[in-house]
């Protein structure tokens, strides 16, 4: 046993105690215990206990033990993940989280112009799989929305910050070979 001498630890009369575990079969009663814990509170008042220092005057050398056989018995996650979609809570949840989109069909009654065309590919409603062999792709359309910032400076030197926001629309092609594509509204650097 051993006094702590941090200021926080001398002011709560902190003592630390170093021991060896009893074996898991030996019985300790409980008038045992509790005299323990009274001898631990009755030394803590005590000033005479040697100060824990930074050089043990005795060292415990942990034995070497068997080599460890690690087990995984945790949950088989990807086995989870299949059953889930035939799962009653997930078609449950499904409704309220995953909202089916409405099917739109039928030509429309006048020709489209370009903004409308954005509109429809960016709501989703022109996501699918389009063309036919070496040509065939999944498109899936998205919005994103870019910050443009630039700065201006004034005669007298003030300098006046500007910042815009615009949204473009960006399309994601994966191939049936696997290649992969993404058109922007920005022009292409050279490689």
């Amino acid at each position: 046993m051993f006094r702590l001498t941090e200021p926080a630890c001398l002011e709560y009369k902190q003592i630390v105690v170093l021991a060896t575990r009893r074996k898991r079969h030996s019985k300790v009663s409980d008038a045992v215990l509790l005299d323990g814990v009274q001898y631990l509170e009755a030394l803590a008042t005590k000033s005479e206990l040697e100060p824990l220092g930074d050089n043990p005057e005795v060292r415990y050398q942990v034995p070497a033990s068997e080599q460890v056989v690690l087990t995984n018995m945790g949950i088989p996650l990807d086995e989870v993940e299949d059953l889930l979609l035939e799962s009653a809570a997930y078609r449950q949840a499904a409704r309220v989280l995953l909202p089916k989109l409405n099917d739109v069909r039928g030509r429309p009654l006048t020709p489209l112009h370009g903004g409308h065309v954005g509109l429809l590919c960016t709501a989703g409603m022109l996501n699918g799989v389009f063309g036919e062999g070496e040509d065939r792709h999944i498109g899936h359309w998205r919005s994103v929305k870019f910050t443009d910032h630039w700065e201006e400076e004034e005669e007298d030197g003030t300098k006046i910050l500007h910042d815009r926001e615009r949204f473009s629309h960006e399309l994601t092609l994966v191939f049936a070979d696997g290649k992969t594509q993404i058109l922007t509204h920005e022009k292409k650097e050279p490689e």
